[in-house]
């Protein structure tokens, strides 16, 4: 129930946003978007010889992963030591 209210006031406040945005018509192509994607890629394919972007998109999964299991423990011990007569 938490989790609806809180994932329906992010889709209500990103539905507001697309509603604002909607108005101003059709967005025109920025060329700085352009060459700054351009000098991601060039400094990405630099990197990808040594690290390639799965292994460190894994390294990040891994650590979320690891994060999400930690907070998990915690909110479990924490509900567990509100229950009375128990230390």
């Amino acid at each position: 129930m938490i989790t609806k209210f809180i994932l329906d006031i992010v889709y209500y406040f990103v539905y507001g946003i697309s509603l604002v945005v909607a108005q101003f018509g059709e967005v025109q192509d920025n060329n700085a978007i352009t060459s700054a994607l351009t000098t991601i890629k060039t400094y990405y394919m630099s990197l990808n010889d040594y690290v390639p972007l799965d292994v460190l998109l894994a390294i990040v999964a891994f650590s979320l992963g690891f994060e999400a299991i930690y907070f998990t423990y915690k909110l479990i011990r924490w509900g567990y030591q509100k229950v009375p007569m128990i230390n």
